[in-house]
């Protein structure tokens, strides 16, 4: 199976269908104001996954055999991996645009700013630990290291914002990831079983899900689709922006404060 076809069989058909659902049962949440958040998170997604993927597939870490692809390489990467970058971000977020039915205020889940805190500092001691097993620990731990380490920080940014208000509104943020994760999950097994890329073992743990697809993929499918849900809610979501609201009129009070001192 070719990266095309994989697009064609496996992302194009859910996504249209998602954007069909979104247009007619419309959720909580303006679809002007879905494909905005969505927007902004489709050139996060293709500006900090670019390098991090380019290096990926450089050092071998995964690789694509060139009869698989359309043969047209921005860098290391051929053009259907960009192609992926969008349509996984347009996927998740239509689905969590339809879950977000209800675009009324939420009281805060439990904690406040403690679990903003807590939650922030250990991801950021996840993506701390990621770089120690990518310099020092074993050539197997490389391509988990390289996961955790690169999305650890943007979510632990998204946690340290709202935490609390992913907690709050769970019902949404729970199958908002893991329904996608486990569909992406099962597509990139059938994919890894036709050939269409290949992860490089020496950089792989070994550790195999049923169907035989490496842990990494499993946890690399988990934390973008995490990243998605938790931006595009926070986003979305009205106390998201009036917390942002407040951050940037604070941070202006402070500049004030500082260039009349």
């Amino acid at each position: 199976m070719t990266y095309g076809a994989f697009l064609l069989l496996y992302v194009l058909p859910p996504t249209v269908a998602l954007a069909a659902a979104v247009v007619r049962w419309r959720s909580g949440v303006r679809v002007r104001e879905l494909l905005a958040g969505i927007g902004v998170l489709v050139v996060i997604a293709v500006v900090y996954t670019t390098p991090w993927d380019n290096y990926l597939v450089a050092s071998e870490t995964w690789t694509y055999p060139e009869e698989r692809t359309w043969g047209i390489r921005l860098g290391w990467v051929p053009l259907e991996e960009y192609c992926f970058f969008v349509l996984q971000t347009v996927l998740t977020g239509l689905w969590v645009g339809l879950l977000l039915r209800d675009g009324s205020r939420r009281r805060a889940g439990g904690g406040g700013y403690s679990s903003r805190a807590l939650g922030a500092a250990a991801l950021l001691s996840i993506a701390g630990a990621s770089a120690i097993a990518i310099a020092r620990g074993p050539e197997s731990l490389r391509y988990l290291g390289l996961i955790l380490a690169w999305a650890a920080p943007p979510i632990a940014l998204q946690v340290g914002f709202g935490a609390d208000l992913l907690l709050g509104r769970w019902r949404t943020v729970l199958p908002g990831f893991a329904v996608p994760t486990i569909y992406l999950s099962v597509a990139d097994t059938i994919a890894i079983g036709a050939g269409t890329w290949h992860i490089t073992e020496r950089t792989s743990t070994g550790i195999l899900l049923p169907g035989g697809l490496p842990v990494e993929e499993f946890v690399f499918f988990l934390v973008t689709n995490l990243l998605v849900t938790f931006g595009l809610v926070l986003f979305l979501v009205p106390e998201g922006r009036e917390r942002a609201r407040a951050i940037v009129a604070g941070l202006r009070g402070r500049g004030a404060e500082v260039s009349r001192a």
